[in-house]
């Protein structure tokens, strides 16, 4: 059997867009005898259940294992940003070291990146001229990585997210979402959440006046200053509020469940507002109406490309209510030509494979 090494190690850990990410990579080798292999640092029974062509083992045994692969793919994510803190820019140098020993073809699929991560051009652009080529999941992508890092145009391949191909198939048919159980799906994250921006959107979800609203995180994890810290803060003590008309919903992420269980609250949902990249990419498969709230530029990157509003910082009660109002349902079109875009990107990577193994 051929051997793939996944070079992210992130799988696994909470966040359910990066379990889309994969799902949609792997969809495209259901007829492949390719084994892929991964080391992660954690436990990966609940990712092992879910993606069992992928073969997962302990992080003490990354070299080995990665020594064996003559291909290393990075799969998906943003890897060239530094909004999160260092964490990733750390790993891509540590796996650098370890590709400078064993010479494998390197390849990134379905990658995003942030102009923000500018201000460390000279570590990203050393790491991103060791990749041998990189399918970027947006325009705005490669724009950043050709004018910003100044990345060779012929290394670049303009595509879209992969997640798209794993939500064309989990939400193939959307039911009209006036029938939902949800008038509001809330999710929320931002790194540098400021004090102000935080209190008006509490005030905002406190005094919303049309339905019933769902609180969720992308990132089901409760420890951290994630999704559901930030409710905390919004609220100022959230459960006071949970007997009226607000319910908080936590996908069980670590259990042996497929990955439609970790989406399928976003079909009870009339409407979606969220600053997190893969809750608004999901919610407009969902057929939710969606708005998205700015983050960092690739959120404001996919709502331009979904056509959709952004609720620009600094946030009060009246611009979220106002960004509530318009916003709107995606063209499925619109939709298609993304899942189609990433279907591409990944066959033109199986070529690559299949001439090199």
């Amino acid at each position: 059997m051929k051997k793939v090494f996944l070079s992210f190690d992130f799988y696994g850990a909470g966040n359910i867009g990066d379990d889309l990410m994969l799902e949609g990579f792997l969809d495209c080798f259901t007829d492949s005898d390719i084994g892929f292999h991964c080391c992660v640092p954690r436990n990966f029974l609940h990712q092992q259940y879910r993606f069992q062509k992928v073969k997962f083992a302990d992080e003490k045994k990354r070299f080995e294992i990665s020594k064996e692969c003559k291909i290393w793919i990075g799969v998906g994510d943003t890897p060239v940003q530094v909004k999160s803190g260092d964490w990733f820019i750390n790993k891509l140098e540590s796996d650098l070291e370890k590709i400078n020993r064993t010479n494998p073809e390197y390849y990134f699929a379905g990658i995003g990146a942030e102009k923000e991560a500018a201000e460390r051009k000279d570590t990203f652009v050393k790491i991103l001229f060791n990749v041998n080529h990189i399918w970027t999941r947006d325009k705005a992508t490669s724009d950043i990585l050709i004018n910003d890092f100044e990345i060779s145009p012929e290394k670049i391949s303009t595509s879209s997210d992969l997640a798209n191909i794993s939500l064309s198939r989990i939400f193939s048919d959307s039911e009209d979402y006036k029938s939902r159980r949800y008038d509001l799906g809330f999710c929320y994250y931002d790194e540098k959440s400021e004090g102000e921006d935080l209190k008006n959107t509490g005030s905002f979800l406190k005094k919303f006046r049309k339905g019933k609203i769902l609180l969720f995180g992308n990132e089901v994890n409760k420890k951290g200053n994630f999704e559901y810290a930030l409710y905390e803060k919004m609220f100022g003590g959230i459960n006071k509020y949970l007997y009226r008309n607000v319910k908080i919903y936590t996908p069980d992420y670590f259990a042996e469940v497929n990955t439609e269980e970790l989406v399928r609250h976003y079909s009870e949902c009339k409407t979606v507002m969220t600053s997190r990249y893969h809750a608004l990419l999901t919610a407009a498969w969902a057929g939710c109406r969606v708005v998205s709230m700015e983050r960092s530029s690739k959120v404001t990157a996919l709502s331009e490309e979904l056509g959709i509003k952004e609720i620009k910082k600094p946030f009060t009660p009246e611009k979220l209510k106002q960004g509530f109002e318009e916003a709107k349902v995606v063209d499925r079109n619109i939709l298609l030509q993304m899942f189609r875009n990433a279907s591409n990107s990944i066959s033109e990577l199986k070529k690559l494979i299949d001439n090199k193994l």
